[in-house]
């Protein structure tokens, strides 16, 4: 599975669709050893008035957002990640943020949030005829790497009467789960169904088979226990572990988060919509055992050794 669109899914998202493609990467031979990325967290673009009961500063963003990029342009990275929600709740906001992703000179991959999720399926509802909500998991390799994104909405209530049954699906889970008194049985979360969970479990044999070192992207936390994490955080956890995943990093959870689970390190990045003034954003750093993060504003540094 890729994160190619139907070509009338392209044409209905327009200018948008070159958010949901794969990263493209020039080709030319990286130099070997460390390796470095950015991370940006939830931008969570709106032309709509703070939301002070949540310290969500929508429109702020465009200036967070601008100023992260002009850093991160300036730093030797391989590439750059969006970890979920780029916008807010409104279609309009995509023009509005568009040109500034394109101000990023680095390749740029992006993982869907539920916030995307839920404006895209809405404008691709509206098409005529109904255009299903994408999926949007795939993977790369840079250096002896394994990068991989997942779609945490691929089961969720976002997805829109083009989806088949699997609004239903997603019914029907959050209902058990709720029943089961799960923390993260919240509407606003989704999960990974059986198809990608399988696409999932080969790509970390075959990166396994071929000696890669793995760290996965996802939207929505795995772990620790949290209201905002995957409906199917524990089965995601357990294979990740199994396979020594050497990191799993979401956003999703403003406040952001950290534990380690075996041999893997989840990280939940902070959400730079928050405050009015705080930009949180991250470059990572990969290199042999050692995984370094430095936090930019509020977001924590971390050295992280296994």
């Amino acid at each position: 599975m890729t994160s190619h669109l139907t070509e009338a899914q392209s044409l209905a998202l327009g200018q948008v669709s070159s958010l949901y493609q794969q990263p493209q990467f020039s080709g030319e031979p990286m130099a070997s050893g460390a390796l470095r990325f950015g991370l940006i967290a939830d931008p969570q673009y709106a032309n709509a008035d703070p939301n002070l009961e949540y310290n969500r500063y929508y429109r702020n963003s465009l200036r967070k957002l601008t100023q992260a990029i002009t850093q991160l342009n300036d730093l030797p990275l391989a590439f750059v990640a969006t970890l979920g929600d780029l916008v807010d709740d409104n279609w309009s906001s995509y023009a509005e943020l568009l040109p500034v992703y394109q101000q990023l000179r680095h390749p740029h991959a992006v993982i869907m949030g539920n916030h995307d999720a839920d404006v895209i399926s809405r404008h691709l509802a509206a098409q005529s005829p109904v255009l299903a909500l994408p999926k949007h998991y795939y993977q790369f390799s840079l250096n002896g790497y394994r990068f991989i994104v997942i779609d945490g909405n691929d089961l969720s209530l976002y997805c829109n009467q083009a989806n088949g049954d699997e609004h239903a699906q997603a019914q029907q889970l959050l209902a058990r789960i709720r029943a089961e008194h799960q923390p993260q049985a919240q509407s606003w979360n989704g999960a990974v169904g059986d198809e990608q969970l399988r696409w999932l479990e080969c790509s970390l044999a075959d990166a396994q088979s071929k000696g890669e070192t793995v760290v996965v992207f996802g939207h929505y936390p795995l772990a620790p226990a949290n209201e905002h994490n995957l409906w199917n955080c524990n089965a995601l956890v357990d294979l990740l572990c199994r396979y020594q995943v050497r990191a799993y990093f979401a956003g999703h959870y403003h406040l952001g988060d950290y534990v380690r689970v075996g041999n893997t390190d989840f990280i939940t990045l902070k959400g730079m919509v928050d405050g009015d003034d705080l930009l949180p954003f991250a470059v990572v750093e990969l290199d042999g055992d050692k995984l370094s993060i430095t936090g930019y504003g509020p977001e924590i540094s971390r050295v992280l050794v296994r």
